[in-house]
């Protein structure tokens, strides 16, 4: 105040002092305005005779908050000028009024100025320490925003690594939803299509009968065909349960859906099967040939066994009465192959593509709409693990299912049964 030797110089470095003690109150507001709240204190550093140090501060959260642009290099180069007028202006000052003055100079005990540093000395202290000041609040704010973009960076590689586990525990709930409803099919249609055979043939045998005229052998068949969908409802009715279970209790599901001995390709389990079949009426003709059953995938063998069960369901669905063909070979060498064959009784439409053997390839079972639902589950589960499932009617009318199948799991699904 004293260096400017009037009431006016007085007055205006009294402002300067007011206005610095309250400028900082500013940065405050750099989060949301970085903008404004540069400009006006770069506006103020130049106007008033106050420190630059609030202007650097400013830059700087400027530089670390905004991306550059031709707005952001003004505000800059703006709050440079303020922050080298401000140190020019306190090099021209008398050495014993400037603080580079006294920085500069030599002084006695008491304070005083003994040897004043150049003007030109003077100067060019002020105008290096602006740019090492400017240089600073430079570094300070690319330094910040690097490290704010990498913060940034890892909360979203955060929030995409918890969206991919939500996603990945979302195609896991899928797949055993899937694997659940291929369950269901399985057990409940094999179970079903029993019933409503035996069912049928229940009605044939009354409509045979005439009244007053009922044999003893008569009787005992309709009580022993009664007995059988007495039976094949009550297992029904087991396996529905089996599959609400399987729904209330997922972590139990994956055990339950995996393989199994009463879903594996061996003598015993396909007998049973064979032996349903046959007891609902239908004439099957059979050529297993099953060996190094222990060096084939169990899962592999599930698939086998699938096949071979929904093979008799769709063929006791869509062709009641017709003979049934089955072949079935095993070996660690050549994988697992399923051949069912039957007459459908209905000639092919003349439009069906051949696959030049003969069979008319990828025919829809006959039934109509509802048809066809589990070999196309079946045809999945087949090429998941790496074989090949075509079926199809020939020209004679009869219509083929083939599996091929590896002896190893190709590509293993969680929760495939």
């Amino acid at each position: 105040m004293s260096a400017w030797h009037s009431d006016i110089g007085m007055f205006w470095s009294l402002i300067g002092l007011v206005t610095g003690a309250a400028l900082p109150f500013l940065l405050r507001e750099r989060d949301e305005k970085p903008e404004f709240v540069c400009l006006i204190v770069a506006i103020v550093t130049i106007c008033l005779p106050i420190s630059p140090l609030t202007a650097l501060m400013t830059q700087s959260a400027l530089i670390a908050r905004r991306e550059p642009d031709r707005r952001i290099y003004g505000l800059i180069a703006l709050s440079s000028a303020a922050t080298v007028i401000s140190r020019l202006r306190d090099a021209l000052m008398p050495a014993e009024y400037s603080i580079i003055g006294t920085m500069l100079s030599s002084t006695n005990d008491q304070g005083d100025v003994i040897h004043a540093a150049s003007r030109q000395g003077m100067l060019l202290a002020g105008l290096l320490l602006a740019v090492i000041s400017i240089a600073i609040a430079v570094i300070v704010g690319v330094a910040n925003r690097n490290t704010s973009r990498a913060q940034r960076a890892q909360r979203q590689a955060a929030q995409q690594q918890d969206r991919a586990q939500m996603l990945q525990s979302d195609l896991a709930s899928q797949q055993l939803a899937d694997a659940i409803a291929t369950e269901a099919h399985d057990t409940l249609a094999h179970s079903l299509s029993l019933i409503a055979v035996n069912a049928s043939a229940l009605q044939v045998q009354c409509g045979t009968l005439t009244a007053g005229n009922i044999t003893d052998q008569q009787v005992h068949d309709i009580a022993q065909r009664a007995e059988d969908i007495r039976k094949q409802a009550a297992g029904a009715l087991d396996e529905a349960h089996s599959i609400i279970d399987l729904l209330r209790n997922p972590n139990k599901a994956r055990q339950t859906l995996g393989p199994g001995d009463a879903t594996s390709l061996s003598r015993e389990s396909l007998s049973s099967l064979i032996a349903e079949a046959r007891g609902a009426g239908a004439h099957i003709d059979t050529w297993i040939d099953i060996q190094d059953m222990g060096a084939i995938d169990p899962d592999v063998t599930k698939i086998a066994y699938r096949t071979v069960q929904e093979g008799l369901t769709n063929a006791r669905r869509h062709a009641p009465g017709q003979p049934i063909e089955l072949e079935v070979t095993c070996s660690a060498a050549h994988g697992i192959n399923v051949h069912i064959s039957n007459p459908t009784g209905i000639q092919a439409p003349e439009h069906t593509a051949d696959n030049g053997n003969g069979i008319k390839a990828e025919r829809e079972p006959m039934g109509g709409p509802a048809g066809g639902n589990g070999l196309r589950g079946i045809r999945e589960r087949v090429a998941a693990v790496g074989g090949t499932c075509t079926w199809g009617t020939d020209k004679r009318s009869v219509f083929h299912l083939e599996v091929s199948l590896p002896p190893r799991s190709v590509q293993r699904q969680p929760g495939a049964a």
